[in-house]
């Protein structure tokens, strides 16, 4: 005879078995498979939204674009979205994107106007000319279209200065030991 202890903690122990059994290797596999890609989409998303951050500190607006494009396809493609979320995502997004621009448009301009007070009247007239929004159309939509990107790098932009300039420095130093070693054996 059985101990009726033993036989409840089998019984026990065996029903999260019966249960993963019941759904079969394929369904499980497949749900594996599901959870693989729903990460490896949430890892694409965040580089596509940290390479966008750093294209637009750059200001390669085009390739900050065509991360943020990226990133939606996958966040499409990855995740179950409805055709009618993403079109209401997507006024909300380019309403947002337009409130964006117009704020970091009067930020661009307040900066440019005090960069250039000292400067000659030939130097002012060639940056408001630059300045214009029919010259600057270009960036202007790229804010509207990649604005949690240039939020983003507007918050954190002075501490991405700094990270690249410590990289520079550093990689300077070492380009230059290798230069200086290549040249001595050359001599």
């Amino acid at each position: 005879m059985t101990d009726p202890v033993t036989a409840t903690v089998v019984v026990a122990a065996s029903a999260p078995a019966v249960a993963a059994a019941s759904q079969g290797f394929f369904a499980t596999a497949a749900g594996f498979a599901l959870g693989v890609i729903g990460a490896w989409g949430i890892a694409i998303l965040g580089i596509m939204f940290v390479l966008g951050i750093l294209f637009e500190h750059n200001g390669a607006r085009g390739w900050a674009v065509f991360s943020a494009m990226l990133a939606a396809g996958v966040a499409y493609l990855f995740f179950n979205v409805s055709l009618a979320a993403i079109a209401i995502g997507t006024v909300v997004y380019i309403a947002i994107g337009l409130a964006w621009s117009f704020w970091r448009y009067k930020r661009h301009a307040a900066n440019i106007v005090e960069q250039y007070k000292g400067k000659s009247s030939h130097e002012k007239e060639h940056a408001l000319r630059k300045l214009h929004p029919r010259a600057m159309l270009d960036t202007i939509l790229a804010w509207v279209l990649i604005w949690p990107f240039s939020f983003v790098e507007n918050m954190i932009g002075d501490f991405i200065n700094a990270i690249q300039a410590l990289v520079t420095k550093v990689f300077r130093g070492v380009y230059h030991k290798i230069y200086n070693s290549a040249v001595a054996a050359l001599q």
